[in-house]
């Protein structure tokens, strides 16, 4: 592109302008803007008005819902002079709050039905005793201990064999061994630091659970399914949330995306006091529609120059359609 076709262009307005000169400025064709940062230094009294772009911040907090929880918005930016950031994020926060609670209620009660599911597998491994579990557990001179091992544990038990502990093992998968031990109330602290170290996964008996081992089966399968719906509820709440709100978190995205980018355009803004300057080259073609553009703004002057007139900048080879993008 020879320079013949391009010109420098310098827009000076109010401060009170900025947001409305930017939000108009972002979606501009046919101009190169120049980064304040190339005048800032080299011009007493300039200053920049790059600032931290809290718009980022609540997006990346709202694209940490949608991938916590499982439902998309569109990447549709929506244009709105009228944002308010603060509410904004109040919303979100309040509305993540809420998630998190349905949440960590479903995670609660989810860690009890795996508590209950592993207490059910070691009461079937006793289930030929026909021992109350009540009567079990009361002994006065024996404890038991029901639980798991790592598989590599298995070797290392060999060198505790003479210890005064009784071994049982039930069943194996690919990690773990299910197994229990008991001894007797002298030795009870001394066994309990050799499983220990051997890393045993206790895994306790639920008090609402007595009776044989058949009684106790159908009351944790009972408790469990009742859990279970109660965890449906909680889930049915939480994807019904997310839907009430779909629209309104759309609305915040699409406006939260616009105006990022319209607050990493402040990197082209320099300050003048009351005022601020945007200097950019521009395609000679679009300079009409550029002082269209910006007509509608108080206080807001034009200025239009040949594009190697400032010698502190050089003009690009070639101007981009889209010259603004995140």
């Amino acid at each position: 592109m020879s320079s013949t076709k391009i010109k420098l262009i310098n827009l000076t307005s109010s401060m009170n302008n900025l947001n409305s000169v930017l939000m108009t400025f972002v979606d501009l064709k046919g101009i190169h803007p120049v980064l304040s940062s190339e005048i800032v230094g080299k011009v007493h009294g300039l200053t920049s008005l790059v600032s931290d772009n809290f718009c980022h911040k609540i997006l990346e907090e709202l694209k940490d819902l949608e991938n916590t929880f499982h439902f998309t918005l569109p990447n549709i930016e929506q244009k709105d002079s009228t944002y308010d950031l603060n509410e904004m994020y109040d919303f979100i926060n309040h509305f993540k709050e809420s998630l998190e609670k349905a949440s960590k209620q479903i995670k609660e009660l989810d860690e009890n039905i795996e508590k209950y599911n592993n207490a059910l597998i070691q009461i079937k491994n006793i289930q030929s005793l026909e021992v109350p579990l009540n009567d079990l557990f009361a002994c006065e001179y024996v404890f038991f201990r029901f639980g798991r091992l790592p598989n590599d544990s298995l070797d290392k038990l060999k060198f505790f064999m003479n210890k005064p502990f009784v071994f049982k093992m039930f069943s194996q998968d690919k990690k773990k061994i299910w197994c229990m031990y008991y001894t007797t109330n002298e030795y009870k602290h001394e066994v309990d630091n050799i499983f220990s170290s051997m890393l045993f996964e206790r895994i306790m008996i639920p008090d609402f659970v007595d009776g044989t081992p058949k009684d106790a089966i159908d009351a944790l399968m009972n408790e469990s399914s009742n859990i279970q719906k109660m965890i449906d509820s909680y889930q049915e709440k939480l994807e019904r949330m997310i839907h009430e709100h779909m629209a309104k978190l759309s609305q915040i995205k699409g406006e939260l995306l616009f105006l990022e980018r319209v607050f990493e355009a402040k990197k082209y803004v320099l300050g003048l006091g009351n005022k601020f300057s945007m200097m950019g080259f521009i395609k000679e073609s679009e300079i009409d529609h550029f002082k269209d553009v910006f007509h509608q703004f108080t206080n807001t002057e034009i200025d239009v120059k040949e594009a190697y007139s400032d010698g502190r900048i050089t003009p690009p080879k070639r101007i981009k359609e889209n010259w603004f993008t995140i």
